[in-house]
C-alpha cells in the first residue's frame, strides 16, 4: 500500500478544463487523482510543473489578445517548469492567423523564454502525456540517469551560462540576465533571495525557489532532504 501510495499522481486540474474530454481521460487511469480548483494560470499542475493546454483552434486567438504570454509568464513565477501543450492534428488549417506568426509564437516561448512546447493528436493522447509528464515531475525516472547535454570544454561562455541554467525556473535567457547582473556564477550562487529578486525578471516567488533549492541539505544516501 506505501509503495502504491509514494506512486500516485496528484494532479490539480483548473475547473474550466472540464468537458475537455482530458480530465475524463485521466481519470480512468489506474495511480493518478485529480484535484480540482479554479486556477487563475495554468490547467494542470503537479509539483513543480505546471501544463497550459491550447487546442489548435484556441491558440491563434490567445496569442492575438497576447493572454498566451501572460499566462505562462505567470507559471514561470510561480513553478519549476512550465510546458506549453498544443492540441490537435491541424495547426495551420485550425487557426487563421498566418503560419509564420504561429511559428514566430511557438519559437518565441521554445527558444527565448525557455518553455517547453509540445504537440498532442488529441485529448487522450494529452492525457497520457500529462499523466507520464507528472509521474516523472513527483517521482523521477526511478533511477539515476544524467539527462544534461554538458557543453564542449572549450567555451566557457556556455559552461558559466549552463551551471545557472540549473536553477529552478531559469532558462537560457534569464541566466545571461543573472550573469549580466552578478558578473559572475559564483556570485549568483552566493545571492540572497532579496539580491536574486532585484535581478531584472526574476521576482520575489522565482528568487525564493532558487535559494530555497541552494540551501537545502544534500544526504549522499537519499538525495536531497529537507
Amino acid at each position: 500500500m506505501m509503495a502504491r501510495d509514494a506512486a500516485l499522481v496528484r494532479l490539480t486540474v483548473d475547473h474550466r478544463e472540464a468537458g475537455s474530454g482530458v480530465p475524463e481521460a485521466l481519470a480512468t487511469m489506474p495511480g493518478v487523482e485529480l484535484n480540482w480548483e479554479q486556477l487563475d494560470a495554468g490547467d494542470y499542475v503537479a509539483g513543480g510543473l505546471a501544463v497550459e493546454r491550447k487546442r489548435c483552434d484556441d491558440l491563434a486567438a490567445s496569442i492575438q489578445d497576447r493572454r498566451l504570454f501572460q499566462q505562462v509568464e505567470r507559471l514561470q513565477e510561480r513553478c519549476e517548469r512550465v510546458v506549453v501543450l498544443i492540441e490537435g492534428a491541424d495547426l495551420y488549417g485550425a487557426n487563421r492567423l498566418h503560419p509564420n506568426a504561429l511559428r514566430g509564437a511557438v519559437s518565441y516561448l521554445a527558444v527565448l523564454a525557455g518553455i517547453s512546447v509540445v504537440r498532442t493528436g488529441d485529448a487522450e493522447d494529452s492525457a497520457a502525456l500529462i499523466a507520464t509528464m507528472a509521474r516523472h515531475a513527483l517521482h523521477g525516472l526511478g533511477y539515476a540517469l544524467n539527462l544534461h547535454h554538458k557543453p564542449r570544454a572549450a567555451d566557457l561562455h556556455l559552461q558559466v551560462r549552463y551551471l545557472v541554467e540549473q536553477l529552478p525556473g531559469i532558462g537560457p535567457v534569464l541566466a545571461e540576465t543573472l550573469l549580466a547582473h552578478f558578473g559572475t556564477a559564483r556570485a549568483v550562487f552566493m545571492a540572497t533571495a532579496e539580491e536574486l529578486a532585484a535581478a531584472p525578471g526574476i521576482g520575489v516567488q522565482r528568487a525564493a525557489q532558487i535559494e530555497g533549492i541552494l540551501l537545502r541539505t544534500y544526504d549522499s544516501g537519499v538525495g536531497i532532504v529537507e
